[in-house]
C-alpha cells in the first residue's frame, strides 16, 4: 500500500459517494487510476465494504457506555474460554451494542452499547448480569465523544457528578 491508496482511502472513509471524478481530481490522478485502485483495494479485503453512518440520535439513542463483562466460573477454564468467545458473538450481533472486543486474561468482553436513556443502559446491563456466565459487569457511562462518534454517537454531555 502506497500514499496514494491511503490518501484514497482516506476521501472514502470521508464520503465514499465521493466520484471516482472529483477524487481524481483531488488527489491529481487519472479517474481510471482511481476506479483501479478501489476495485484493488476492495478486492485484496483492504476495504471491506461502504456503508452509511447513521447518527444513533436519529435511531433513538442519546447515551453510551463501555462495558466490561468478566466471563467465568466454569469448572474448566476452556469452558470460560469457549464460553467467553460465543457470548461476545451474541453480543455483536445485538443492534445496541456497537462494538466488542475480547481480552483472554481473565476471560474479558469489553462492549460499546447504546440506549436511549440512563435507565435503559442500566437495564441492558442488568440483563447481562443475569447470565449464568457472567461473574462480573462495570459499566463507565461516556461523557462525549472526541474522536469515534460514527461507533458511539455524540452522548448528551453529562455533568459531573
Amino acid at each position: 500500500m502506497d500514499q496514494l491508496d491511503r490518501d484514497l482511502i482516506k476521501l472514502l472513509q470521508k464520503d465514499a459517494r465521493t466520484s471516482f471524478t472529483d477524487i481524481a481530481e483531488e488527489l491529481g490522478k487519472p479517474d481510471t487510476t482511481i476506479h483501479f485502485r478501489t476495485k484493488r483495494l476492495k478486492s485484496s479485503n483492504v476495504v471491506t465494504r461502504f456503508s452509511a453512518l447513521v447518527r444513533p440520535e436519529a435511531m433513538g439513542y442519546n447515551i453510551s457506555g463501555l462495558a466490561k463483562i468478566e466471563i467465568g466460573g466454569h469448572i474448566l477454564p476452556d469452558i470460560s474460554k469457549n464460553r467467553t468467545d460465543s457470548f461476545a458473538e451474541e453480543l455483536a450481533q445485538e443492534e445496541h451494542c456497537l462494538w466488542v472486543a475480547v481480552d483472554t486474561e481473565p476471560m474479558t468482553i469489553y462492549a460499546l452499547i447504546l440506549a436511549k436513556d440512563e435507565k435503559s443502559l442500566e437495564n441492558r446491563v442488568e440483563n447481562l448480569r443475569k447470565s449464568p456466565d457472567v461473574v462480573r459487569v462495570s459499566l463507565n457511562l461516556l461523557k462525549s465523544v472526541v474522536k469515534g462518534w460514527e461507533l458511539s454517537g455524540k452522548p448528551i454531555q453529562r455533568d459531573e457528578e
